[in-house]
């Protein structure tokens, strides 16, 4: 691998991991998540993780775990556990039972009725309205029919998107084809979005567990492929940075990117949520992107 210094990694990873530490595989306890994420805010990557990520069913959990660590307000990403109607009853719970030691800074919403993407998405924009306007809403598009019409109903909604890069078993791994061809779609849109599930590493990589083999992609294939369709480039150029047949190529691609470079590719990628943040920090350190 190339060992030549980033000139891009002042602004590029800035606040782009969001801490999931209490989301599969991770499953960590309310305590344990705090307690680790209040290390990171102290140490040597504290400019570079965003918020702590928390199902809306454990924000007492987390909040009576932060009071306790003496560490609040804590910035905190809060995933809707169901429909529209928990965004609703997050900004009521915000008014009723104000969370004293949690910022709530991110909602996270997943469409759920995969036969009607585009009414589903009508009823998230309707409830978003219910939220603080300081409070950045992404809404997950699954890859089902009527996702794009979806994705254009979030962007003039003012709202931002959010797409998963793998799951718990290979099924939920796109292939580096779709995965560049969604990119395209949100950047041909320009609609801003998060990252989440499946990118624990900086170049594509296959992991083993009972449920399989899971071709994971990497971070730094997919900060590739993203510029090069933000600069103009096919899917089919994407896609081939995605497969990172040329590992050192896909690294020289990211380690060159200039500031304005950078600036554009974050305001897409606003976020990578990540069950263990330092694991793809430590490797991005080892390929000098750091």
């Amino acid at each position: 691998m190339s060992t030549q210094p980033a000139t891009a990694s002042g602004t590029l990873f800035d606040a782009l991991f969001d801490d999931a530490a209490m989301f599969p595989p991770g499953n960590a306890s309310a305590v344990e998540a705090v307690t680790l994420h209040g290390d990171y805010r102290m140490g040597p990557h504290a400019g570079r993780i965003g918020p702590l990520v928390v199902a809306d069913d454990a924000l007492g959990k987390v909040e009576r775990a932060t009071a306790s660590a003496g560490i609040g307000p804590l910035d905190v990403s809060v995933v809707a556990s169901a429909g529209a109607g928990s965004l609703t009853g997050l900004a009521d719970r915000m008014i009723t039972h104000p969370l004293d030691e949690l910022t709530v800074v991110s909602a996270e919403i997943a469409l759920r009725d995969l036969d009607n993407l585009p009414g589903a998405t009508r009823r998230v924009v309707a409830a978003t309205g219910e939220l603080p306007p300081e409070i950045t809403v992404y809404v997950e598009l699954p890859d089902a029919a009527g996702w794009q019409e979806a994705a254009e109903q979030v962007e003039a909604a003012g709202l931002l998107g959010k797409l998963r890069t793998g799951g718990a078993v290979p099924q939920a791994f796109p292939s580096p084809e779709r995965l560049a061809k969604r990119l395209s779609v949100l950047v041909e849109l320009d609609l801003s979005f998060k990252l989440t599930a499946g990118l624990h590493h900086a170049l594509p990589t296959v992991v083993r567990t009972s449920e399989g083999r899971l071709p994971q992609h990497g971070l730094v294939a997919v900060i590739a492929a993203l510029h090069a369709l933000i600069e103009g480039e096919s899917v089919a150029t994407a896609a081939e940075l995605l497969r990172a047949d040329d590992p050192d190529a896909v690294v020289a691609v990211v380690r060159d990117l200039d500031e304005p470079a950078a600036a554009a590719l974050r305001r897409r990628l606003r976020s990578v949520g990540c069950c263990g943040v330092l694991d793809p920090l430590r490797e991005l350190g080892r390929l000098h992107l750091l």
